[in-house]
């Protein structure tokens, strides 16, 4: 659900991190629709939605208020300012009229944040995806930009909900952007990447990851 805080602003669950309650704007059910609408626009499919959006991702805010509230009584240019406010992924954002989502495009965009300076990130595969990988190097199959994580913990994380049995990869981001590869740092976890060569890239050890991320291994 999203509240609002009368001193901090917009905040997702029961109180703020000031105890406030706050006013409610959005219960679950409300929250999840706008999520997976302003999503579709920003990510996936703008023009099916009458949004006009740039090379860098940008679309008009006023223009997604009124495409939310076409497709939702309730919903406004104000619930939309909340979403993005107060998601704790920071999935989106807004600059001055404008609105895009930060990562997760599988619509062809050139996003324009600040280069990673992490030496070294990771990438969450199955066995079968990792050993593939390995050979012809890592690319999305469905998404504009591969999605890195920026520690070997976060990879297993974010790979345990696809398979049973993860396998990291880490990735020499330092030799790879001195090659040329484009690589820009979304948030503290995530890092978006053109396609890696395959040199650049090495399963790590699964005991190390596990001891360090005291993760319970598979049968």
């Amino acid at each position: 659900m999203i509240k609002r805080c009368p001193q901090h602003g917009f905040f997702r669950g029961e109180h703020c991190e000031c105890g406030s309650a706050g006013q409610l704007l959005l219960d679950e059910t409300k929250t999840e629709q706008l999520g997976r609408l302003v999503a579709g626009g920003l990510r996936h499919f703008p023009g099916d939605l009458g949004l006009e959006m740039d090379s860098r991702g940008w679309v008009d805010l006023a223009k997604l208020g009124e495409v939310v509230r076409s497709r939702h009584r309730w919903a406004s240019k104000e619930l939309v300012i909340a979403l993005v406010e107060s998601d704790p992924k920071q999935r989106y954002e807004i600059h001055n009229d404008k609105v895009r989502a930060r990562y997760g495009h599988s619509v062809d965009v050139e996003l324009d944040h600040a280069d990673n300076r992490l030496p070294k990130l990771y990438y969450g595969a199955s066995e079968e995806e990792a050993d593939r990988i390995l050979e012809i190097g890592l690319k999305s199959a469905s998404q504009r930009y591969v999605h890195l994580s920026t520690t070997p913990q976060k990879a297993w994380h974010v790979a345990s909900f696809r398979t049973g049995n993860p396998k990291i990869i880490q990735v020499d981001a330092a030799n790879a952007q001195k090659e040329g590869v484009k690589m820009m740092t979304v948030n503290d976890d995530i890092v978006i990447s053109e396609m890696i060569p395959s040199r650049f890239l090495e399963i790590l050890a699964t005991k190390d990851i596990l001891k360090a991320a005291q993760v319970p291994r598979s049968n």
